[in-house]
């Protein structure tokens, strides 16, 4: 068998396996070292196994991403999964070698394709962590299960009703929206011509006016920690007694 032709810079090291960690660490030594980094470049597109390193990475940014992430609807958050799925298989794809092998059957068009996909991998994951934090500390968080609703009875026209909600985590808005119906379904259709006026507890220069049932309403809760309630007084026709519940309480920046 005849001896492998070198060159200039070669480190002659033997390690069984073809697909060795050891190779990689071996190229990356010459780069160290000074070597021609577009040679080096050559061998590593040839061996996957140095591939193995980012796939790691990409893995461990990801797992870490879904431990930060928190509850929140689909819609918000559903970039954020797919961007960390995207990095996790273009990173599978990168350790079986379809990458390499596209680029080498593209020759110089493609040449720098495979480390365009590993930078491309860790900083998709990286969003995936980053997204995660920003929506920890700054998403929308749903309470309409934790909010409480105390009013009148009978809830007529002019009756007073008010909304506790805690403000966990802190956010620095309030969006509700309350569900008015009629007492007495059979006897009265009161809800059509029924509003209320609502503004934050102890606060009078933020104050919302005519809000029909159904409709949305945010309100700034400034400083407050803890609880923060929510009071309202009703206008309607004079006879109608009206019930009221919370159809969605969120906290928001």
């Amino acid at each position: 068998m005849s001896e492998p032709t070198r060159t200039p810079g070669d480190v002659n090291v033997t390690i069984p396996g073809e697909g060795s960690v050891g190779i990689g660490y071996v190229h990356l030594l010459k780069v160290v070292l000074g070597g021609d980094w577009r040679e080096v470049a050559t061998g590593v597109k040839r061996w996957s196994g140095w591939n193995w390193p980012q796939f790691f990475l990409v893995l461990v940014l990801d797992v870490t991403a879904l431990f930060l992430a928190p509850d929140g609807p689909l819609d918000r958050l559903g970039w954020l999964y797919a961007a960390m799925a995207t990095a996790l298989l273009l990173s599978f794809c990168r350790v079986s070698g379809a990458v390499g092998t596209l680029a080498e059957r593209a020759g110089n068009r493609l040449t720098y394709l495979p480390s365009l996909v590993s930078v491309g991998c860790v900083l998709l994951a990286t969003t995936g962590i980053v997204g995660m934090q920003y929506y920890a500390a700054h998403g929308e968080v749903d309470v309409t299960g934790r909010a409480r609703i105390k009013a009148d009875a009978p809830l007529t026209d002019g009756g007073r009703l008010t909304v506790t909600v805690g403000n966990a985590p802190h956010r620095s808005r309030l969006r509700l929206t309350l569900e008015l119906s009629d007492a007495a379904p059979g006897a009265q259709s009161c809800v059509p011509a029924t509003t209320y006026d609502a503004r934050l507890k102890g606060s009078g220069a933020d104050r919302v006016e005519g809000v029909r049932s159904g409709q949305a309403f945010s309100l700034p809760l400034g400083g407050i920690r803890g609880e923060a309630q929510v009071e309202a007084v009703l206008h309607t026709d004079t006879g109608c007694r009206m019930g009221v519940s919370v159809a969605e309480a969120a906290l928001h920046d």
